[in-house]
């Protein structure tokens, strides 16, 4: 299986601009970095391009569009622009299996969790927490910028998800049955349990009440849309600051 590297920390609206600056005969980086500048946002920006093989990248770190950038940066009208910008989301390998099996399961929301476990555990990516939860976030906020549905952010109680659009297995079905350059994964394996689709709450962390010796030391309860990443910060300016942690 190709080596991923999860798109995350960019947005559409960075990654077109990219695009048509690099149109022609593409652009080095030095002037990648004195247009869009060097620091994280333009860095991940070209690794999105890059996964999405808009782009390809030289040694220097420069870019040029490939046939598909091409197609997507000189589109005529915004709706074929959408449309290739949906066949590039087909054809990458972690956005690819989970619609696939959406349209198989006849789904109508992808939820975060699930999104999750199809890249972690079924595709066995391997990407370090904190970014597989920023970017199945950015993959929600892409394919809903590309018409495939609402993203939705994850609070009281419900999980991040993307409502799936009415058309989206018009808009999907003819790319997904072409066949892909990767090889198959194995379809999940059955259960007698019925699976449930309806939105799953975020998991959350309690702190334990202050001691005796602390009375007016409030509980604290974290109940919004964080990673584990998130957590670990919160727990630690906690411990900075002398509220009691229960171990």
């Amino acid at each position: 299986m190709p080596e991923y590297t999860l798109p995350y920390r960019t947005d559409w609206q960075d990654m077109a601009a990219l695009l048509d600056y690099a149109k022609g005969s593409g652009a080095d980086r030095t002037a990648l970095d004195a247009r869009f500048g060097a620091g994280e946002s333009m860095r991940e920006t070209l690794n999105a391009l890059d996964q999405l093989e808009l782009i390809v990248r030289d040694d220097s770190g420069g870019a040029r569009l490939t046939e598909l950038g091409d197609r997507l940066a000189y589109a005529p009208t915004e709706t074929e622009r959408l449309r290739v910008l949906v066949e590039a989301l087909a054809g990458y390998g972690p956005y690819r299996t989970p619609f696939e099996r959406a349209l198989a399961d006849g789904l109508d929301v992808i939820e975060a969790p699930w999104v999750e476990h199809v890249w972690q555990v079924d595709m066995r990516l391997g990407q370090p927490r904190n970014r597989v939860a920023e970017a199945r976030t950015f993959f929600f906020r892409l394919a809903a910028a590309a018409g495939l549905g609402t993203y939705r952010r994850g609070v009281r109680g419900q999980t991040t998800r993307l409502e799936l659009a009415s058309d989206f297995a018009a808009q999907l079905s003819g790319l997904l049955a072409q066949p892909s350059s990767e090889p198959a994964l194995p379809a999940p394996p059955p259960t007698d349990a019925p699976v449930s689709h309806q939105p799953q709450p975020e998991p959350f962390m309690t702190l334990p009440p202050a001691p005796a010796t602390a009375p007016n030391a409030p509980a604290i309860t974290i109940t919004v849309d964080m990673t584990d990443w998130d957590l670990d910060r919160i727990e630690a300016f906690l411990r900075m600051v002398g509220y009691p942690i229960v171990e």
